[in-house]
């Protein structure tokens, strides 16, 4: 890694890395601090370029990745701090960020994996929310992920903060068509399976219902989690196979969506035994699509 020292806001680069925090480049992923950095160097991520300041030389971790960013074959640059709080996305900085190319999946490879147990976020707007779905999917052995229309960016620097890395390793696709996702889940006979609140939402009233402890989650399964406040779209509700609720204590109207989301999940791994392998569903997946 070639390293020059940059301390002006004017610096090309520096103006690259504060429009990546707005998510204009589709191509690139924001990753920032310690822990992030440290993810996608394990995810085998590919680093375009990494900014840091003297403070990663502050610790003894800061300085063990300092020596494995040295390895990394790309553009660097040491920034004065005023410089890394600009292009920063956090409110405590730790002296690190990177551009990391972003995995690019699309619907055949998410839903080509034998055994499917993925997640479809209708209209999910909080980067949290999705950034914490994906790290749960990920914990609970999902095969991969699927934004509709009005989810909010799984590659935004927050929903990237929120899923600890999960990002860079779980199968993400990016759909533009409701219809289309859902044909195909049908078409691979993958149940479409939608979670509801237990006093439903008005484009869910009418649709029957029951707990999520009675569906069948261990042959394909596609869980679905709708918008925080409306739910699912009404032409997703009208192409499920089924509804499923979480049963609470009457003064509770809802779960925040992520958490509902880690609760299905959990269901879902039970029901397969926790059988997941550490890497497995990654390599099927590239396997599947060799150009991602």
């Amino acid at each position: 890694m070639l390293v020059e020292k940059i301390t002006s806001r004017q610096n090309p680069l520096v103006k690259r890395f504060r429009r990546l925090r707005s998510g204009a480049d589709r191509h690139l992923v924001l990753v920032e601090g310690v822990r992030m950095v440290e993810e996608a160097l394990a995810a085998g991520a590919h680093f375009e370029s990494i900014a840091f300041t003297s403070d990663l030389e502050t610790t003894e971790r800061g300085i063990a990745l300092q020596d494995e960013l040295q390895r990394v074959p790309c553009r660097g640059a040491l920034l004065s701090n005023q410089v890394m709080d600009y292009i920063s996305d956090t409110e405590s900085p730790q002296g690190v960020a990177a551009m990391v190319t972003r995995p690019h999946f699309d619907l055949d490879a998410v839903f080509g994996i034998s055994v499917q147990l993925i997640v479809i976020a209708d209209g999910i707007g909080d980067p949290g929310n999705i950034g914490t779905i994906i790290r749960s999917a990920e914990a609970a052995g999902a095969t991969g992920l699927v934004a509709l229309p009005g989810t909010a960016n799984p590659f935004g620097s927050k929903a990237v903060r929120a899923s600890m890395g999960s990002v860079l390793r779980l199968p993400v696709a990016i759909a533009a068509n409701t219809r289309e996702v859902i044909l195909l889940a049908k078409k691979m006979n993958i149940a479409a399976i939608v979670a509801v609140p237990e006093r439903p939402t008005p484009s869910e009233r009418g649709r029957p219902s029951r707990p999520y402890t009675e569906a069948d989650y261990r042959t394909g399964t596609a869980l679905i989690f709708g918008n925080e406040a409306s739910g699912v779209s009404e032409e997703l509700a009208s192409l499920a196979d089924s509804f499923v609720y979480i049963p609470m204590a009457p003064a509770v109207e809802s779960l925040n969506v992520s958490t509902a989301a880690s609760i299905l999940l959990y269901e879902a791994a039970r029901q397969r035994g926790f059988s997941f392998v550490k890497g497995k569903v990654r390599r099927r997946v590239l396997d599947a699509n060799p150009e991602s």
